[in-house]
């Protein structure tokens, strides 16, 4: 029998977007020359008032930015609009935005002497700002929107509308949003134009935190975007489904007008085996559920999945794989010249929802017979690397494509509440992947801190190991209550398998993600954190590509129940399993959540 993976929570503030896209999106792909970053302040009068660290908002936001600004680097075209700047502007307070430093990449003197005359003075007219630096950037190229704002408009346009209109349809343009020193109002009002905008929600209370927030957001706008692809062109309809080819990376997205996609996958040689990734983010609250299959052009089943994501409190990841094989390269699912994947969203979303497919061919191996049988992680495991950030500081990616590759070894990285950094890691065949996370032990923990690791196989499937913890007891997510708490997570080793079970195993070797996710009270500062890394057992029992597929039974072999032949039968009872256990772990997660923390978002 084929598995379920109901994959749910990675927490994260990863930009993979909301919007409406076109029913066949355009590749994000371009450089920072093509697009570039409006920097989009708040001028306000608001921005006059203390902060809780002492200083007025205004001046933390100086000093804020002229760091940042200074350190950006020469190649990107950056731009600075403000808006409240006009003293009693009467009438024209709604249209009261100015550019004060057009788009460009040798303007960063000119940047810092604008910041430096950045004054508090009028109203709020975020909607009509976002308008106007929409126009500013154009229509080329990745495009980001940077807004700092202390509190909610105070004018027409809605700016959460106006963020919505200019991503849609326009796969290139992100908005990125903090909150200053914000109320419970402004607040939500932010994080829906960060939402509609494609883009994250940082909330900062005091400089050091702006300042690393600006950081953070300033760098990722020129980073590809969250969901990055060619165009996968979906069809409501099975017969004008496009045809897809391995080794190449594709967007679409689902719901709204658009609730099953359809795609033929293209088989380069008979006897292999293909696997394919659905990885994305699910950018407003709610829950969403896909259901995938593979299927022969004839029905014969090949593999079924549900995916499942939460959009409550934006914890929204959601990753899932399907692979077709059937235990045998003889089997219609290895031979099949083409095979037609399903994804029909389950009360579908209203607005499209992003997503990428990875695909992956991989011959049938000519010593499958003797490859070791996968197993499970180990209980009770031990790192063997010491915890302790010795090996220096580290800068994850904002997803999944722009993840750094890292060495194994012990790193301290500083994350904000909310934010979710990515690392790649290669593990070969026979090795493991473990991963061990921790709060400073010279710190005191902040307020309802939380921590989340995860580890995705190469299309970006997660195969962590859900019940097994470190010899502590640590698990995969949980409170983070005291000084040096910690989250861990394994993988079972990277062991072939010619039909994936129903447990999440690692079966490819190559570069595997580790996604780290903290979350904590609002206004908390950059926490550092301690991130170690570590890839055991020496490379080992690699299958042999190269020769004549084996055919003889596997030791990998299923039990004879997994061998049944009406392969509508075996879909039915993994869509009957799975949807119990996608339920299941929704209802868990939800509690743990709640349970934990006030708010992730």
């Amino acid at each position: 029998m084929r598995r379920i993976l109901a994959v749910v929570a990675l927490a994260a503030a990863i930009a993979l977007g909301t919007g409406t896209l076109p029913a066949s999106p355009a590749s994000a792909t371009g450089t920072p020359e093509d697009g570039g970053l409006m920097v989009v302040l708040d001028a306000s009068g608001s921005m006059a008032e203390i902060t809780p660290d002492g200083t007025t908002r205004i001046a933390a936001a100086r000093g804020a930015l002229d760091a940042v600004m200074a350190n950006l680097p020469a190649q990107h075209r950056v731009g600075l609009r403000v808006f409240g700047a006009t003293p009693n502007p009467g009438a024209d307070s709604c249209t009261d935005s100015q550019l004060l430093v057009p788009i460009g990449t040798d303007n960063r003197d000119e940047l810092r002497a604008a910041v430096g005359r950045y004054e508090p003075a009028g109203d709020t007219p975020i909607g009509y700002a976002l308008q106007q630096a929409g126009a500013d950037l154009g229509q080329q190229g990745f495009r980001g929107i940077l807004l700092v704002s202390d509190g909610i408009a105070t004018c027409e346009p809605d700016p959460c509308q106006i963020a919505a209109e200019l991503t849609a349809q326009d796969i290139g343009m992100r908005i990125d949003v903090i909150g200053f020193d914000v109320d419970a109002q402004a607040r939500q009002q932010l994080q829906c134009v960060a939402d509609r905008g494609r883009g994250d929600y940082l909330d900062v209370s005091e400089a050091d935190s702006l300042q690393h927030a600006l950081e953070r957001l300033s760098t990722r706008a020129f980073r590809p975007f969250g969901v990055v692809g060619e165009s996968a062109g979906g069809t409501v309809e099975a017969a004008d489904a496009p045809e897809l080819v391995a080794g190449t990376q594709y967007a679409d997205e689902l719901g709204g007008d658009r609730p099953a996609l359809h795609y033929l996958l293209h088989r380069e040689q008979p006897g292999s085996i293909l696997h394919v990734g659905i990885t994305g983010r699910l950018p407003h609250q709610g829950t969403l559920s896909i259901d995938g299959s593979l299927t022969t052009a004839d029905g014969t089943a090949c593999d079924a999945t549900t995916v499942a994501a939460l959009g409550e409190d934006r914890y929204s990841i959601f990753t899932g794989r399907l692979s077709a094989a059937e235990g045998s390269p003889s089997h219609a699912c290895a031979t099949a010249e083409t095979l037609l994947l399903s994804l029909e969203a389950a009360a579908p979303p209203d607005a499209p929802v992003p997503f990428e497919l990875r695909i992956r061919e991989e011959p049938w191996p000519s010593n499958a017979s003797t490859l070791p049988a996968p197993t499970d992680a180990e209980r009770g495991w031990t790192l063997g690397i010491a915890a302790d950030g010795a090996t220096g500081s580290l800068v994850g990616g904002a997803s999944l494509n722009d993840a750094p590759l890292t060495q194994p070894g012990s790193y301290t990285i500083e994350m904000l509440p909310n934010e979710f950094q990515f690392f790649r890691v290669a593990a070969d065949w026979g090795q493991q992947v473990r991963v061990h996370a921790n709060l400073s032990p010279d710190l005191p923990a902040p307020a309802d801190a939380w921590g989340i690791l995860q580890v995705l196989d190469p299309v970006g499937a997660d195969v962590g190991a859900l019940l097994a913890t470190d010899a502590d007891g640590t698990r995969w997510a949980q409170p983070l209550p005291e000084p040096g708490s910690a989250v861990a997570v394994t993988t079972a080793p990277v062991r072939w398998d010619g039909d994936p079970g129903m447990l999440k195993r690692p079966v490819m070797a190559g570069e595997h993600y580790v996604a780290m996710g903290f979350g904590a009270a609002e206004g908390t500062p950059p926490m550092p954190i301690i991130v170690t890394i570590e890839v055991i057992g020496e490379a080992a029992a690699a299958p042999d590509f190269s020769g004549t597929p084996d055919t003889a039974p596997a030791v990998a072999e299923e039990a004879p129940a997994a061998t049944l032949d009406d392969g509508s039968l075996r879909v039915l009872i993994t869509f009957a399993v799975g949807g119990l256990i996608a339920i299941g772990v929704i209802v868990l997660l939800v509690w743990l959540w709640r349970r934990a923390t006030r708010r992730y978002v």
